[in-house]
């Protein structure tokens, strides 16, 4: 029982927002009183097994963004399952080329890919376990993005499927052909046999229209050596492996942009990786449209922490 007597089971925790969080509110809010967006931000999660919490968590708990989440991985689907959001739509299959692939198991979750890891890469990066010399595979249905037909057209794609991202943009031309923003995870050094590495997908988003804004963040390594159990910190991880990249549709062609466009991108620029410069220069380019009122940005601004600001 309750210190007043009622029964404790019936009381509902108080819920610890965070000061974080709190500014991401106000600032969602704003956007779409400003903004009045169509539609919530579109996004396809190409491998969303729930192993990170995606950087949009926040905002489909505000209800500001769509979710398309694909994972072909039982174990990881069913996490996604357990677990359903409002505004998110998890799907059982394997995006790629439209056909039949082979996926290669790891029983390190995240690490199965349908490309089989490749012995000499991982010995060098000091994870010689990561390999298997007679790995489980199985034979997959692939379907391409722009073959999926409950899929609408995408503001925003993620994607990280350990290999296979160029083959998802390729064939996925059609759906992304209004998307604003692309975040695939790009391999420095390749740990696949045969699997793509940052260039190739560079070449195919500029094709698409899109530039490179910044790099999320980017994952180094210990590369192996005799000492390397005692070279623990972070000073000693020399060797780039990958990252995430955030790819912009190309700003310089912004007069060519629907309305649309410019809303989306700048909520995703203020929610889903936080370039606060990005979203002020979307929002200019509305206010030269005449299609919000002149001082929005500058209200915007003031939403920001102090912290941010100059001469601070």
């Amino acid at each position: 029982m309750s210190p007043d007597g009622a029964d404790s089971k019936d009381e509902t925790p108080p819920v610890v927002v965070s000061r974080g969080l709190r500014r991401l509110q106000r600032r969602v809010a704003f956007l779409n009183e400003a903004l009045k967006p169509a539609h919530p931000l579109r996004i396809a999660d190409v491998g969303a097994n729930p192993i990170n919490t995606p950087t949009y968590a926040n905002l489909l708990d505000l209800g500001g963004c769509e979710v398309w989440g694909f994972e072909p991985e039982e174990t990881a689907f069913a996490a996604l399952q357990e677990n359903p959001k409002a505004g998110a739509h998890y799907v059982n299959k394997a995006v790629g080329r439209t056909g039949k692939g082979t996926f290669h198991h790891h029983p390190q979750t995240g690490l199965g890919s349908l490309f089989p890891i490749r012995k000499e890469s991982v010995v060098f990066l000091g994870r010689p376990g990561w390999y298997r010399e007679n790995g489980e595979t199985s034979d997959i249905d692939l379907v391409s993005l722009d073959n999926i037909k409950e899929l609408p057209q995408i503001d925003l794609l993620k994607i990280d499927i350990q290999g296979g991202e160029l083959d998802v943009m390729e064939t996925g031309r059609k759906k992304l052909a209004d998307a604003v923003c692309i975040i695939p995870e790009v391999r420095f050094y390749r740990i696949y046999e045969n699997e793509p590495l940052w260039g190739a997908l560079d070449r195919e988003l500029h094709d698409q229209g899109f530039v490179l804004h910044k790099l999320d963040f980017a994952k180094s390594t210990v590369i192996g050596n005799s000492q390397r159990a005692r070279m623990r910190g972070k000073r000693f991880r020399s060797q780039l492996i990958d990252g995430d990249a955030i790819y912009i549709r190309n700003p310089e062609t912004a007069a060519d942009w629907s309305a649309d466009q410019l809303h989306q991108l700048a909520l995703a620029s203020c929610t889903v990786f936080e370039s606060f410069d990005l979203t002020v220069f979307c929002l200019d380019q509305l206010v030269e449209r005449e299609l919000i009122a002149a001082d929005v940005p500058e209200q915007f601004v003031d939403l920001l922490p102090p912290w941010m600001m100059a001469g601070t």
